[in-house]
Formats: C-alpha cells, sequence, structure tokens
C-alpha cells in the first residue's frame, strides 16, 4: 500500500509518497465525495447525483467510471476500490480530518490541561481554510457541516483549557475576536466574560453579555441560555460571603487511574449533567450511573467528578458504599464520616443516624457541594446521604429507581477499538499491534469488559515472555477462563457474586437455564418470563435494548454455569414453550405456503413477521441446541415454524437449509410425522433455491409419508414436486403428480390455506408453457381469490403475478400492468428483496412487449443489479435476456449478444431447460441480424428441441425462422 494522503481542510490535496498529484475539477470533486464518507461504500447512483446533481449527462454512469480511471491512472489503482454498487477510499489512505477529529478527541478526553492545548494547536493548524472549499458537490455538505461545528468546539476547548491555566489575560484579545466574529456562540461569550472577570475588568465582561443579550434579541427573539445567566449573576454577585466558621472544604475524590479510554459519550453525558444548575431550591441532582459489574462505572464518574470540582466551590466527599459486598456501608456510619470531614467535632456528632442525617443537611444548607456515592446497593442506602442542594453521582449494578428524579447513566461494555487501546497502555502498544488479530479476540473473550481487559493486560505486563495468542488461548477454554480472570485482588467471578445472591429465586433459576443455552439475546414468548427477565436487567446481569431484547454477557454466563447445576429437562421445557409461541407466530404469517399447525390464539401478521425477524438467529441456535441436548424431534419441529418465514423473506432461506439438514441427519431418532414435515420443508426450500434436482426426492418422499390424515402436507409436496419435474423437463412425471395433487384436493376440499397455492400451480403449469389458458386465468383468480380472504399476502404478490403475466401472453396491457404493479407493492410490503425483483422483472417483461422499451431498461438494470447481489443466478438470467431482447429491438445486436449469451450460460449452470430455450431463441436471432446465419441455425435447432419437448407454442414461430436462416447459409 502506497502513502496516501487526501487533505479536504481547506483546497482538495492528493498525494503519493509526498508528491502531490495534480486533479481536474471532476476528479476533485469525486475525490471529495468519496472522502467525506470515508470508511464507506458510496453507490454510483449517489456519486452521480452529487457531481451532476441538476443536469446528469448523458451515460452518466459511464463518466463516473471515466474519472474514477482518471483518478487512478494519476494516483495509483489502489487509491480507490470498486465495491458493489459504487466505489470505496481505501481505508489505508489518510485523510487530515480524521487525523483534526482524532486530535479533538483527544483533547477532550484528556485532564492535563497542556497537553490539551497542545493538540488543539496542532489540529487548528491543520485547517489551511473552509473543508472542501474548492468542492460544490452536494455529497460533502453534511461532512462540511460536521467539520466546520468540529472546529468551532475545537476553538471553544482550546480556550477553556487556557483559562483553566490561568492565560485570561492573554486571551482577551483572541476571544473578542472570535465572539466579534461568531456573535451567537454562547459559550465564547462567556469565555470572553470570565477572561475580562479575572483579569479585572468586571464592567467589561458584563458589557459583552449585555450585547449578547442584544443580538439574540434583536436576531432570534429569544434570551441567553441558563448557562450564560449563571455566569452573569456570579459575576454580579462576585463579592460573595465568607463561608461559616468551622467550615472544612474536603476534597475527598480519590485518583483517577491513568489508562481511563474510550467513554466519550458518557463522559461528555455526565459533564453535562454535573454543569446543570437545578432549577427546584432545595433539590440535589442525582445521577446515576449504572451497568453490569466490571464496566468501568467507578472511574468514569470519578472522571467527571474531577473534572467538575471548580463547579463545586463548597467540595467533593466521596464514599464507597460497598453494595457489591456482603455487608454494605451503613447510611450512619457514612453520615458520621460525611460530618468529621466537614469539620463538625466528633463529639457534636449524633448517635442516632437520622439525627446525622438532620445535621448533615444543616452543614451543607448554603453549600454547592458535590457528593459521589460509590457502589451503591440500593435507594434506601442512598436516600439520607444525600445534599440539600448541589450533586450527587451514585454508582451502581441497579438503575435504583427508587431514587426519584434522579438522572441515569448507563453504561455497556467498551467498543472493540476501545477495549484494544485500553489492553495496549497495560501490555505495550507495540506488542498489540504486533499480535493485532490475537489482541481482538482477548478484547472480545473478556467480553470487551474492563475489569476483565485490565486482569488480561496486567497478565500480559507481569509476563513478557507470554504471547497474545497464548493468552488468548487460555482464554478460550471456558472451564478456565474465570480462573485466569483472577489475579491479586482483581476478579470478575467475584464482581458478580453479590448479583446472584440477591436474586429471588425464580429470578435466578432462570438465569441458571438461560446461562445452559447458546443465546445471545432473549426476547419475551411468555407472560411468567418477562416479570423474571426485568428483574435480572435491574440487577444488570442481563442487559436490555431499545429493541426489547435481553442479552447476556459470556462472563456471566459462565459464573451462572459454575453456581447452578441444571437439569436437561428444564432446559428442554424453556425450548418448549419457545416452541409453541413460534407455532403461533408461524400460523399468523402472511404467508401460508406450507401448512401450519392449529397453536392457538393468532397473531397480529406483522408482528408475527417482526417476531421470527428478531428471533431467527435464536430459532437456529436452539434448534443445534435441543440436536446437542438429545431433544430431535423437538428441534425437528422448531426449525419447521421458520418454514413461511423464510419463504416471505427468502435472504433465509439458505441457514433454514442447513437447519433442516442438521436435523434431518439425526432422522434415526425421528418419529414418522417429524421426519416427513422435515423432508417436505427441506424440500420446497430447494425448490425456491431453484435445486430443483435435490428437492424432487424430499417431495416425493414427504408426500408418500403423508398418505392418510396429511392431506395439507401431501398437497404441498405434490405442488412441489410436479413444478420441479417441470423446470427438470420431466414431464410425465410433472403431469402426474399435478393430476394426483387436483384429485386429493377435490376429495378434500376446503384445505386451508394450502388450497390456494393448488390453485396457483395449477394456474401456473397451464399458462407458462401454451401462453394463452382460459383455464389458467381462472385457476389463478381463483387462488387469489383464496389468498385475499386468508390474508395470505405472499400468496397474493405470487397470484397477482401469475395472473399479470397470463394477461401479457393475451396482449391486454393495461391489467397486465395494473396486476403486475400491484404484485410488486404486494412484494414491498412484504419485505422481500426477491419477491419485489421477480415482480418488477415480470413488469419489465410486460413494459417490453407493450413498446416502452424505456421503461423496460430502467427496471431491468434495477433487476439484474438486485438479483446479482441476491446470487440468483436464475432471475439475473431472466433480466439479461429481457435486456437482451430491448436492445435487439432497438437495433443494438451487439450489445445484445452480449447480454444473451451471459443468459444462456447462466441457465446452462442453472439447469432449466425451458427459459434456456427462450434465451436461445433470441440469442440466434440476434446471431442472424448480424448475418451469423451458422450460429444462429445451431442455436436455433437446440431451442427447437427443447420446445418441442415442452409442446410449447413457440416452435411454430422458431421453425419458421429456422427455415430462413438455413436458406441464408445456403446462399453463403
Amino acid at each position: 500500500m502506497r502513502g496516501y494522503r487526501i487533505g479536504i481542510l481547506g483546497r482538495i490535496d492528493v498525494s503519493v509518497d509526498g508528491v502531490a498529484v495534480s486533479l481536474a475539477p471532476l476528479e476533485r470533486a469525486l475525490v471529495a465525495s468519496l472522502a467525506a464518507h470515508h470508511g464507506r461504500i458510496v453507490s454510483v447512483d449517489r456519486l452521480i447525483d452529487g457531481l451532476w446533481p441538476y443536469d446528469p449527462p448523458t451515460g452518466a454512469r459511464n463518466r463516473v467510471q471515466a474519472v474514477v480511471a482518471s483518478v487512478r491512472r494519476g494516483a495509483k489503482p489502489e487509491l480507490i476500490l470498486t465495491r458493489s454498487p459504487g466505489y470505496q477510499l481505501n481505508p489505508e489512505a489518510v485523510v487530515d480530518s480524521a487525523e483534526f477529529a482524532a486530535e479533538v478527541g483527544a483533547a477532550a478526553a484528556t485532564a492535563d490541561a497542556r497537553r490539551a492545548v497542545e493538540l488543539l494547536d496542532r489540529a487548528l493548524a491543520r485547517w489551511r481554510d473552509d473543508a472542501f472549499v474548492d468542492v460544490g458537490s452536494r455529497l460533502v455538505e453534511y461532512e462540511r457541516d460536521r467539520l466546520r461545528e468540529l472546529h468551532e468546539h475545537a476553538t471553544e476547548l482550546r480556550a477553556e483549557a487556557l483559562l483553566s491555566l490561568g492565560l485570561h489575560r492573554e486571551l482577551v484579545p483572541e476571544l473578542t475576536t472570535l465572539v466579534r466574529d461568531r456573535p451567537l456562540r454562547e459559550r465564547l461569550r462567556g469565555q470572553l466574560m470570565v477572561a475580562l472577570h479575572r483579569s479585572g475588568r468586571q464592567a467589561e465582561a458584563l458589557a459583552v453579555y449585555r450585547a449578547g443579550v442584544r443580538v439574540l434579541a434583536e436576531e432570534h427573539g429569544i434570551d441567553p441560555g441558563p448557562e450564560l445567566r449563571q455566569l452573569h449573576r456570579e459575576i454580579l454577585g462576585s463579592e460573595q460571603e465568607t463561608p461559616p466558621r468551622g467550615w472544612v472544604r474536603p476534597n475527598q475524590l480519590p485518583g483517577v487511574t491513568g489508562d481511563f479510554v474510550g467513554r466519550d459519550k458518557e463522559l461528555g453525558l455526565l459533564l453535562s449533567l454535573l454543569g446543570r444548575t437545578p432549577t427546584v431550591a432545595g433539590v440535589a441532582q442525582v445521577i446515576v450511573v449504572t451497568g453490569l459489574a466490571g464496566t468501568g462505572k467507578t472511574t468514569l464518574a470519578l472522571r467527571a467528578a474531577h473534572e467538575s470540582r471548580h463547579r463545586f466551590p463548597g467540595g467533593c466527599l466521596y464514599a464507597d458504599l460497598r453494595g457489591n459486598t456482603p455487608e454494605p456501608a451503613q447510611p450512619g456510619t457514612v453520615l458520621g464520616a460525611f460530618l468529621r470531614a466537614l469539620g463538625v467535632a466528633g463529639e457534636a456528632i449524633p448517635a442516632a443516624a437520622e439525627e446525622r442525617a438532620a445535621l448533615y443537611r444543616s452543614v451543607l444548607a448554603d453549600q454547592t457541594l458535590l457528593v459521589m456515592l460509590d457502589s451503591a446497593a440500593d435507594a434506601t442506602q442512598v436516600r439520607p446521604l444525600l445534599p440539600p442542594g448541589g450533586s450527587a453521582v451514585v454508582t451502581s449494578t441497579g438503575a435504583l429507581p427508587g431514587l426519584a428524579g434522579a438522572e441515569v447513566v448507563p453504561l455497556d461494555v467498551l467498543p472493540i477499538d476501545d477495549g484494544l487501546d485500553l489492553l495496549a497502555g497495560l501490555a505495550g502498544g507495540e506488542r498489540i499491534d504486533r499480535e493485532a488479530g490475537a489482541a481482538a479476540d482477548v478484547v472480545e473473550l473478556c467480553g470487551r469488559l474492563p475489569l476483565a481487559l485490565r486482569i488480561a493486560g496486567v497478565r500480559l505486563a507481569e509476563r513478557e515472555a507470554m504471547t497474545v495468542a497464548r493468552l488468548r488461548e487460555r482464554l478460550r477454554d471456558e472451564r478456565r477462563r474465570l480462573d485466569e480472570l483472577s489475579l491479586d485482588g482483581l476478579d470478575v467471578r467475584s464482581s458478580f457474586t453479590v448479583g446472584f445472591e440477591r436474586l429471588p429465586q425464580p429470578a435466578a433459576r432462570l438465569l441458571a437455564v438461560l446461562s445452559r443455552t447458546s443465546l445471545r439475546s432473549f426476547g419475551v414468548w411468555d407472560e411468567t418470563t418477562e416479570p423474571l427477565l426485568e428483574q435480572l436487567c435491574r440487577a444488570h446481569l442481563l442487559t436490555d435494548d431499545v429493541s426489547g431484547r435481553v442479552r447476556m454477557h459470556d462472563l456471566v454466563r459462565l459464573v451462572a454455569r459454575e453456581r447452578t447445576e441444571v437439569p436437561v429437562d428444564e432446559v428442554v421445557a424453556w425450548y418448549a414453550r419457545l416452541h409453541a409461541y413460534a407455532e403461533r407466530a408461524d400460523a399468523s404469517l402472511p404467508c401460508g405456503a406450507l401448512p401450519v399447525a392449529d397453536a392457538g390464539p393468532a397473531l397480529d401478521a406483522w408482528e408475527a413477521v417482526d417476531w421470527f425477524e428478531a428471533e431467527r438467529e435464536n430459532l437456529v441456535a436452539a434448534v443445534q441446541d435441543l440436536l446437542r441436548l438429545g431433544a430431535v424431534d423437538l428441534a425437528g419441529r422448531l426449525a419447521c415454524t421458520m418454514g413461511n418465514f423464510a419463504t416471505m423473506r427468502s435472504q433465509h432461506l439458505p441457514e433454514l437449509v442447513d437447519c433442516l439438514r442438521a436435523v434431518l441427519d439425526n432422522h434415526t431418532k425421528l418419529p414418522s410425522a417429524t421426519r416427513m414435515s422435515l423432508r417436505l420443508h427441506l424440500g420446497t426450500a430447494y425448490r425456491s433455491l431453484n435445486r430443483h434436482a435435490e428437492a424432487v426426492p424430499l417431495l416425493r418422499a414427504a408426500q408418500r409419508a403423508g398418505r392418510g390424515r396429511w392431506v395439507a402436507h401431501r398437497l404441498v409436496a405434490l405442488q412441489g414436486y410436479s413444478l420441479c419435474c417441470r423446470h427438470l423437463g420431466r414431464l410425465r412425471e410433472a403431469d402426474a403428480a399435478l393430476l394426483v395433487m387436483v384429485r386429493l384436493c377435490a376429495a378434500h376440499w376446503p384445505v386451508g390455506r394450502v388450497g390456494g397455492h393448488v390453485l396457483l400451480a395449477l394456474g401456473m403449469q397451464q399458462g407458462q408453457y401454451r401462453l394463452t389458458s382460459p383455464f389458467a386465468l381462472e385457476a389463478c383468480a381463483a387462488a387469489l381469490r383464496v389468498f385475499v380472504d386468508d390474508g395470505d399476502l405472499w400468496g397474493e404478490t405470487l397470484a397477482r403475478e401469475t395472473i399479470g403475466l397470463l394477461h401479457r401472453h393475451a396482449e391486454q396491457w393495461p391489467p397486465a400492468v395494473e396486476q403486475l404493479r400491484q404484485a410488486v407493492a404486494a412484494a414491498r410490503r412484504l419485505g422481500d428483496r426477491m419477491s419485489m425483483t421477480t415482480a418488477e422483472q415480470a413488469l419489465a417483461a410486460t413494459h417490453l412487449a407493450a413498446g416502452d422499451g424505456e421503461a423496460a431498461r430502467r427496471l431491468l438494470r434495477r433487476t439484474v443489479l438486485a438479483f446479482h447481489e441476491l446470487r440468483h443466478e436464475w432471475g439475473e438470467a431472466i433480466s439479461r435476456r429481457l435486456l437482451g431482447k430491448a436492445h435487439l429491438e432497438e437495433g443494438d445486436a451487439d450489445r445484445a449478444v452480449v447480454e444473451l449469451e451471459s443468459s444462456v450460460a447462466m441457465l446452462r449452470g442453472v439447469g432449466q431447460p425451458f427459459p434456456l430455450a427462450n434465451s436461445l431463441h433470441l440469442l440466434a436471432r440476434a446471431q442472424a441480424t448480424l448475418g451469423r446465419h451458422d450460429r444462429a441455425v445451431a442455436l436455433g435447432e437446440e431451442a427447437l428441441q427443447i420446445f418441442e419437448h415442452f409442446d410449447s407454442a413457440y416452435a411454430d414461430d422458431l421453425r419458421e425462422s429456422l427455415t430462413r436462416w438455413r436458406s441464408a447459409v445456403g446462399a453463403q
């Protein structure tokens, strides 16, 4: 990789190994657009919109490719990477805005004011002019605004740091200029007021405030913010009364560890909260920092407290409440220590806890103090220790809902990069960089928990001969991981102990059961589980998120497994409750392609879809767990509940196939009914994936096993078997299965939701090969009525698409277009990209047949790309055939040949003869148009053989064409 540098803080500047690269205006705009999205892919369509926002040129996609090629020639090819559906700037390219942002972030995080000034001076020096000053692309507008605001923030941070160093007099001229140029930046105005006030220029400071009031009122009709108003009051009342006699200004905050990393968002929130002034007299501002044991709550709270000390002239109190130990601190004892720290003589401190609390409030009545209460057990322990004003920061593994009005700052595990930084700070940066992959694994094995990472880092630091890879291997052994994460008083296991011991027995039992599963998150699917999950979340042994799901940390899982033995039957019973809910959701889906069990009260259809989407990974993991536990029948039945969902959201079919296949590999332990259902579901999934040869034996076995009371199962198996055989050219078998299906359906009608699919199969098979068929249209219309009545939106999509195609064959363009547009809309509602793309392809074919080539090409370009991304060769091949036909009808036979040859090659690989014959026929026509009649004859004869096999009406037209082409060959 070459040394690429890209400057965007001013004019766009590109250099390779220190040598500047000259770029044309359009090339600069392209590089700027990619740099503004560094680390992300920018699609070609977005680049076109950004480079030519009002009037894109003809062939804009080719122009983009040409600009990219030109930049690559000037700056070497690796600078811009091709990434579908567009381009991406090489992640290793250095962009000056990223360096600027990193230096500003480091300055904001450091407690060393001199270091902050040094970093900010370096960052601000990178600005040569406004970002992207010579580029007008709309793709850079968001990044330009972000960087402009970050520049203002850096300027204000620098002024804050210089003020903290006592350089107020030196800052006055610079701040005066900044405020004049930025009259609406209240933080800058406040900094100028502070600098003037500290320089003894109180009247000028007040004048600066009045000027700001006037500007805000005249231009925006608003008053200054609360912070600026508070500063104004402080300057007005700067002659403060002296503290009462006997007052001692305490500062009990412990020091902050030097390896503090990350937590920028949480630290910023804490500092913001601590900077607020309570709006009600006598009410303390209470902030609870909460999270899983070991997440660094104390370190974060101390960091924020130290940075906010200047806001609390009364001082800072600190107490470790030992809430995570078997013997938490008593409030009365803590109050006694606080009173002594505040200058109250020992003999004057009452014995009773209530009297101590009253005296504590009296002493603090006129003081603005910060009280930090670390590791609180519950709200009862905290409440007597809260001051009557000022602020209190409380850390706890629980959210302490009993503290009314408290602001909660939740703390999660560290991001991976911050975890690596913490590890590097302890074990050495070069060592971690040298084994970066192993180090990332160690961070994950520690659950990105700061406590665990600190222990791992100290282990590495103590043993220089130990490689990071060796530590990784030791941590990978779950039986010894907790032992590895225990060192000199630091112990992950014990940090969770009290939380486990305080759990009510039902919640503790559920946690033990959940720890025996391989699921990483849990939803709610029965009424008894929900309150227990809430208890576990309040204890921070599980973590909830905005989606309503809860997650278990890996180290919590290991501790829970170690503490409690759980019989296999309890885990299987828990999974049985999951299966019962999955059956209800399956029966409620807007897709009834596969039979469902009668599972009780139905859910809302879209709630069922959302539930499967949320639980999909869990269901797959649950099947694997049940196989491991020997509950093969339940594993099979649970896997089958995913069939309809995967059918309507076809991107999930491959994982369903893997799941079903894993259970069938244990088929000797399966009851016959479950084995039949598994074969039916797997065969149907194979058919949907165009793996017809693999589907046929499974569907044949399923329909044989379904004889008797399994009518719906047998009908679906016969339908799929017939369709697969017809695709494979095995017409006699296909027709025989179709006849059995019709007789069975007639004998047992109504047959539930699958009846619509039976009728649709009849219509599809009649209409696909015979062009126009009144029977086909009537069968599909009847299927549509069944689907609409049953709320089967997936079936409705298929029926409308098929009806549209039948209208197209009859050259009835308006009803064809209308049905296909409704099919696209229905597929869009389903959220299935495959169904929507297939319907759009059918709509494009209709536009093409009706003579609207432009509308057809617009849709086909989209469907080719979509099918390619979906790795659906059959769909891509059909779209390329249609594109080839469009080019041929426009008179561009050369482009038609390119698309049609691709279509033929793909369809040969897929193994579907009838679609292949259609592409061969069109390719023969294109070759004949180019005068290559010998090739046309060879291709046409191959297509004719297939059409005759299917008894297709296309054969008549092709025979006439072959006669002409053979004559042309003879004339040559």
